[in-house]
């Protein structure tokens, strides 16, 4: 069941929430919708969901090529999972995930028996078994989580709409969440899209990403493509923490200080001022200099802690500050210490065209 907007326009007053949006996720497929506050992220989800409804135009919400556009939630089949659960606390497990199944219309609703079964499966594909009789306070964070996914299960969606589903759950939870839904996606592959503001998040469980930005649509693709090849400073920024340097673009080569380091393409102008990117695990830290690659610093902090070690450093040149990442081997074999001077070299560095304040 694939699903897709076309000319999406939304506007709350003298506020845009969406400026003509356009996406289409294909049948089976897992898109995150990703964004800062405000993006429009929710807004698209609801559109999609039927509860909100696009202002008038050109503007197409469609399921399997269906036009869906003008017809209300209640008749969409989508499953709907908030970052709030909304489950019932006087209704146990069990009863909770059969609720959308017990209040059909009489002509459409399954037989008791069916019911049962349902459920069962349910339990079972969401590991609830054993806490088919709890009711919502006796549950964690987590385990509520997989009961709200399962009540969006249980009426067999065509689409499933998530809400940011591990909002509400601490960091620990959210990573065994992620690996739980893409796991679950796996095995029952409905078409899914769901709204973070978590990038980690999404690069881990996302088929494609989808990152928003004042109501547009920023950039669309895989996790390895917009990491690895970001459309914009925007998204470059967005996706994680980076360094910003003022240089100079010439003839393949950004100038930094008096050092100049090599970049993959400097589309535009050349001989111009231009802001370089360069993500901290892309920094080497050495104690010698090499020639004309790199230029001196001075570490101002480090911190050991953790998968990876974390440096603060401060140009020796116009006293910039920027930080750097070394794997947990390149931290104890160079063992730096705060306040002595290194020399830097810069890795993948990235041009963008556009101007961008620093």
């Amino acid at each position: 069941m694939s699903v897709e907007v076309k000319n999406i326009t939304k506007k709350f007053g003298d506020f845009t929430a969406l400026d003509q949006v356009n996406l289409k996720v294909e049948s089976g497929e897992l898109v995150a919708l990703l964004g800062p506050s405000g993006s429009g992220k929710t807004t698209l989800l609801r559109v999609i969901a039927g509860l909100e409804f696009p202002d008038s135009g050109a503007a197409q919400v469609l399921f399997y090529g269906e036009d869906v556009t003008a017809i209300p939630a209640s008749q969409r089949k989508a499953g709907f999972a908030f970052q709030h659960y909304a489950l019932f606390r006087h209704l146990n497990v069990f009863e909770n995930i059969a609720f959308g199944l017990r209040v059909r219309p009489k002509a459409t609703r399954p037989g008791e028996e069916q019911i049962r079964a349902r459920v069962g499966e349910l339990l079972k594909l969401n590991q609830l078994e054993p806490l088919a009789k709890r009711f919502p306070s006796q549950l964690s964070g987590g385990q509520r989580q997989r009961v709200a996914l399962a009540r969006a299960l249980a009426v067999e969606p065509k689409v499933l709409l998530l809400d940011e589903p591990f909002g509400a759950v601490d960091a620990k939870v959210r990573k065994e969440l992620r690996r739980w839904l893409r796991k679950l996606h796996e095995e029952i592959h409905i078409t899914t899209l769901f709204v973070t503001h978590d990038q980690e998040e999404a690069l881990e469980v996302a088929d494609r990403v989808a990152i928003l930005r004042d109501g547009r649509i920023e950039q669309i693709g895989t996790p390895e493509e917009i990491y690895d090849n970001p459309a914009s400073p925007f998204v470059y920024d967005f996706l994680g923490n980076v360094n910003l340097f003022s240089g100079r673009v010439r003839e393949g080569t950004v100038i930094i200080g008096e050092t100049e380091f090599a970049v993959e393409e400097t589309a535009g102008e050349t001989d111009t001022d231009a802001v370089a990117f360069v993500r901290p695990h892309d920094i080497r830290i050495t104690r010698e200099a090499n020639g004309q690659k790199t230029f001196p610093a001075r570490i101002l902090r480090c911190n050991g802690a953790g998968p990876l070690a974390n440096l603060e450093l401060e140009r020796l040149d116009n006293g910039g500050l920027f930080a750097a990442q070394l794997s947990k081997e390149e931290f104890q074999q160079l063992q730096p210490k705060a306040g002595e001077q290194v020399f830097v070299e810069l890795k993948n560095v990235k041009i963008f065209s556009e101007d961008f304040s620093i």
